[in-house]
């Protein structure tokens, strides 16, 4: 199978909007001059151009957009401070391992990758034009403007509570602008982008007060459980050792509910109609998936709590 007929294939022709901004003039013009089996990643990101850059940009950046601490942040702001770190340098496409160039590409993936990207391009082109601000969107601007790009990746990469939200907004917004040559997208990109810098100075101001705060809350729980325990015979050792089997059940219905989550997601959204609007087919998924997530979530709070009533009990608290 040719990209030409990957183009034309009824996944692709089934989209219920008429795909005619930047970003998926782009993605449609790939599926029609791509001709192998098989094309290699390079490949792809070679046609994709400078516009390769932004896209890798917001693949990387929407995992960070996880409000919490941990490895997403750590990880994947990494990566993101790579990309941007070429655009700093004047790259004007994505540099890549040569391993990793080399990869092809399975025409099943390729076809739900630019399916997903036309889907997900009708929604985002609403708002976006190529003849704004176009001195934004050049390669000098974007080299200038991969410092603020740097600094946020690096904020992500900060463990922070809820502090990668705005930093990912304004890498997305930037992302956005570079693929489809909007400078009032990027100029959006960079009012986020000083926000985020206020925001995570109010953070790690109120930061240090509220863990000094939770630390002694929770030591003077941990002494107040601990004697309520004592004063009625209860053995600590041993209330310790019933919380661990209770957190391991707990961790491991968690795991298994969201294992079942994942498997149960992949068959609703095969089943969803693709004729229906993206907006109206997320819904119907979301709805699907209340009672499997719910469930994972009230597993995984539960082992949480478990686990902290350990602590307190063996001192650790």
């Amino acid at each position: 199978m040719s990209m030409n007929d990957a183009a034309s294939d009824d996944e692709v022709a089934s989209l219920p909007r008429r795909h005619n901004g930047p970003i998926s003039r782009r993605l449609l013009a790939i599926a029609r001059t791509v001709r192998s089996e098989e094309p290699s990643v390079g490949e792809l990101f070679d046609r994709l151009e400078s516009e390769g850059l932004g896209l890798t940009l917001l693949l990387l950046t929407i995992p960070a957009l996880i409000p919490l601490p941990g490895p997403f942040g750590m990880v994947f702001g990494t990566f993101v401070a790579l990309v941007a770190l070429q655009i700093l340098f004047g790259a004007e496409r994505l540099w890549l391992p040569q391993t990793l160039r080399q990869r092809p590409v399975p025409q099943r993936l390729l076809r739900k990758i630019i399916r997903a990207g036309l889907d997900w391009a009708g929604y985002a082109e609403r708002g976006l034009r190529e003849d704004r601000l176009v001195w934004l969107t050049g390669r000098t601007a974007r080299m200038v403007l991969a410092l603020p790009l740097l600094l946020m990746a690096v904020t992500i990469i900060l463990p922070i509570p809820m502090g990668n939200v705005m930093p990912a907004l304004a890498l997305i917004a930037a992302s956005i602008g570079f693929m489809a040559g909007d400078g009032l997208a990027v100029l959006l990109s960079m009012l986020i982008a000083a926000a985020a810098v206020v925001w995570t100075a109010v953070l790690l101001y109120t930061g240090a007060a509220a863990a000094d705060y939770a630390a002694t809350l929770l030591a003077r729980l941990a002494v107040e459980l601990r004697t309520m325990l004592a004063s009625v015979g209860v053995d600590l050792d041993f209330a310790a050792g019933v919380s661990t089997v209770f957190a391991l059940a707990a961790g491991l219905t968690a795991l298994a509910f969201w294992i079942q989550t994942i498997r149960h997601g992949r068959g609703r959204r095969a089943s969803v109609d693709f004729a229906l609007d993206p907006r109206e087919r997320s819904r119907a998924i979301a709805r699907r998936s209340r009672g499997p997530v719910a469930a994972a979530s009230l597993a995984t709070a539960a082992a949480a709590i478990l686990i902290a009533t350990r602590l307190m009990l063996t001192g650790w608290i």
